[in-house]
């Protein structure tokens, strides 16, 4: 039986111009394929095999959802009481947010607030307590409980919560409870293990002329929702432990079963894909750290992680006891290619009847929508450029500040605006009177040209400013201080 044809995989390689993919399969506790295709380097031609190691950017959540499964089983945490009881510290904008909130709330993104990725992926935040400060200021977009909205920024604060009742770090937990009893001695919580470890595969960017090669993002501060790195034997032996719901392969038990089962529950309902097919599941649900839904009638939680520069996706059948991880170093596109490799799998482990799953799922690669986003957003609209600012242009330097997206900078250099806000200088170009854009905000893995709107006081004088980096929130308004 073949797992995935070598040829295969290297047309879509080549399709979506991706230097690399890391493969793993694992069934029964057995391991079935560990390996790579493509280069984990294009200028050294090095290639990947199962001890490289890549950051896996959102899978993380669920070994944030499993530290805390672990203190529920330990008494020290319960996933529906409200954090204000543990923690009276715990504020959110909206007072019944406060007082409701749980863990898993937090942890299946149904707090009524939006990403808000420009607050955690700023690099000048080098503190976790720092978040835990700014949520107050957060507004929300949605009612509390009201729908799933991917949050990077609440399972940070869920991995904060048992920071500040068990007075230990995140990273040391993960590292004492989890990779070191699964012996994943090749995955860590930090950058700093990328930037110094051999064996480490390089990130990519899409560009014009073919991927261009990134630094090793910092994000640390965010690890427990997308910074953890790890490889393919190490992450075969974590799906194996949830596929066998917390037991060792020795047979040790380190979760309650009820637990783990707890964690891969469907909490609330999810739309999964823009596209539609007989296959696919195109509604499933979140769970904590995993979505939840079907391939072919065969249940399966997974998840994907995007990071700059990395593509993850792993996968448990829990029926069947496989497990799958998959990696890229281009983390856009990904999920196309990583979908094609998965079901087709899927397929063979299980003796479907084939699908060309390259065909499918190169066929929508125009379709936008739920999880298959692009990594550009445009938020200026068809505006052009036609008139000149209504003020001089030093009009508009100063320092300006919002207490939930910190403070930022405006300065003049010959004959040009520039802000400088979260470790980043960028040009604000003129758009029309008050209104100007900057082209590429960065969020994450996605790049917004978002339009700034300054405001005047009843002297005329340059005040303030909406930013409107979000798509699903209103300008966010920054004072001059």
């Amino acid at each position: 039986m073949e797992v995935i044809s070598k040829e295969y995989v290297e047309k879509e390689l080549a399709r979506y111009k991706t230097p690399g993919m890391g493969v793993g399969v694992i069934r029964n506790g057995e391991v079935l394929f560990a390996g790579g295709f493509g280069y984990k380097d294009l200028e050294t031609k090095e290639r990947i095999d199962a001890d490289t190691m890549w950051a896996i950017a959102s899978c993380s959540k669920s070994f944030t959802g499993t530290l805390l499964g672990m203190l529920v089983d330990d008494g020290v945490l319960d996933f529906d009481r409200p954090i204000k009881d543990y923690l009276p510290d715990f504020k959110m904008y909206d007072a019944f947010a406060t007082a409701e909130c749980t863990l898993r709330d937090m942890m299946c993104h149904r707090t009524g607030l939006a990403s808000y990725d420009a607050v955690w992926s700023d690099d000048t935040i080098k503190e976790r307590s720092e978040l835990w400060r700014r949520l107050q200021y957060l507004k929300p977009n949605l009612p509390f409980r009201y729908k799933a909205q991917y949050n990077n920024y609440m399972v940070d604060m869920a991995a904060h919560v048992a920071e500040k009742v068990t007075g230990k770090s995140w990273d040391d937990m993960v590292n004492d409870r989890i990779f070191r009893p699964l012996c994943m001695t090749r995955s860590s919580t930090l950058v700093k293990y990328l930037n110094e470890s051999e064996n480490v595969c390089t990130g990519y960017w899409p560009g014009e002329d073919g991927p261009f090669k990134v630094a090793h993002w910092n994000s640390d501060v965010s690890a427990p929702a997308g910074g953890i790195n790890s490889t393919i034997n190490d992450m075969l032996k974590y799906l194996d432990f949830h596929l066998k719901r917390g037991v060792l392969p020795d047979g040790t038990r380190l979760m309650k079963e009820e637990t783990m089962r707890d964690l891969h529950m469907q909490n609330i309902r999810y739309t999964l894909w823009p596209w539609r097919f007989d296959e696919v599941s195109p509604i499933g649900g979140y769970a904590m750290g995993w979505y939840n839904d079907n391939y072919r009638g065969e249940p399966m939680y997974w998840h994907l992680g995007e990071i700059e520069g990395f593509g993850t996706l792993q996968c448990c059948l829990p029926k069947s006891q496989i497990g799958i991880i998959l990696y890229n170093n281009l983390q856009c596109p990904d999920i196309l290619i990583q979908c094609s490799v998965l079901y087709t799998i899927i397929d063979n482990l299980l003796g479907f009847e084939p699908v060309d799953w390259s065909e499918r799922m190169w066929s929508v690669r125009d379709i936008k929508g739920n999880m298959h986003g692009d990594w550009k957003l445009d938020l200026v609209g068809d505006a052009e450029a036609g008139h000149a600012p209504c003020h001089p242009l030093e009009d508009y330097v100063g320092t300006y500040g919002e207490p939930g997206h910190g403070v930022l900078d405006i300065e003049l250099s010959e004959g040009k605006l520039y802000m400088t806000w979260r470790g980043f200088t960028q040009e604000i170009l003129p758009l029309n009177y008050d209104v100007f854009r900057i082209p590429e905000v960065k969020m994450d893995t996605l790049l917004v040209n978002a339009p700034i709107y300054f405001h005047t006081d009843v002297n005329g004088q340059i005040c303030g400013f909406g930013f409107k980096i979000y798509d699903e929130v209103d300008p966010i308004e920054f004072v001059r201080i």
